[in-house]
């Protein structure tokens, strides 16, 4: 018996616990096994709360996360709802860190996310993430609805995914100084604007 069926089979008191006999133990048993992690979740953990408000032991991170103001995206593991919750993006809504906050919670590696404000006019903002950087299973309607948690009223959110160029890779191409790689590039706009040839991006 788990320690939940023994405080149930306690609690029934000695005269049921008398006249039920031997197979009590059993039947408490198989009442309370379906709803024994629930329980768990419910009992106070080594920081004196239950275990459902810690988001470190929750089994249901995006749950808590409501309570706390912060809308989970569907589809994301426990692991990506726990790391989305603590960024809090609800807390700073409609700014740029949250929004970097929201899509960063579904990369992985160094979680780049880039924001271009103003990209043409006003009203228009495009987000520029890396392919590499996506994290396995996560697709993307689900980075867009992530962006559109956040963005402010308004703002028309282009999402650019890209193969994304490493130092290797522009030094390969490019040159080994500085002056060779402003040279290939003017401007920073030119730099993130580069896609690499297929076969060169290492």
């Amino acid at each position: 018996m788990t320690a939940f069926s023994d405080r149930v089979a306690e609690a029934t008191g000695e005269a049921f616990t008398a006249q039920a006999g031997p197979l009590l133990a059993a039947l408490v048993d198989a009442l309370t096994t379906p709803v024994a992690d629930t329980d768990a979740q419910l009992q106070p953990g080594p920081r004196g709360w239950a275990g459902i408000y810690d988001l470190d032991q929750t089994i249901d991170p995006a749950w808590l996360g409501q309570l706390a103001g912060t809308r989970v995206p569907d589809g994301l593991t426990a692991a990506q709802a726990r790391d989305y919750v603590r960024s809090r993006p609800g807390f700073r809504r409609g700014t740029p860190g949250a929004l970097k906050a929201a899509v960063a919670a579904l990369l992985t590696g160094n979680k780049r996310v880039e924001l271009i404000e103003r990209d043409g006019s006003p009203w228009r903002l495009t987000v520029q993430i890396l392919a590499g950087e996506i994290e396995d299973g996560v697709t993307i309607p689900q980075i867009r609805a992530a962006i559109d948690s956040q963005k402010p009223v308004g703002i028309i959110a282009t999402l650019e995914v890209r193969s994304g160029a490493s130092f290797q890779h522009m030094t390969n191409r490019h040159g080994p100084t500085f002056t060779a790689e402003a040279s290939a590039f003017p401007t920073f706009a030119d730099a993130i604007a580069h896609q690499p040839e297929p076969g060169t991006e290492v």
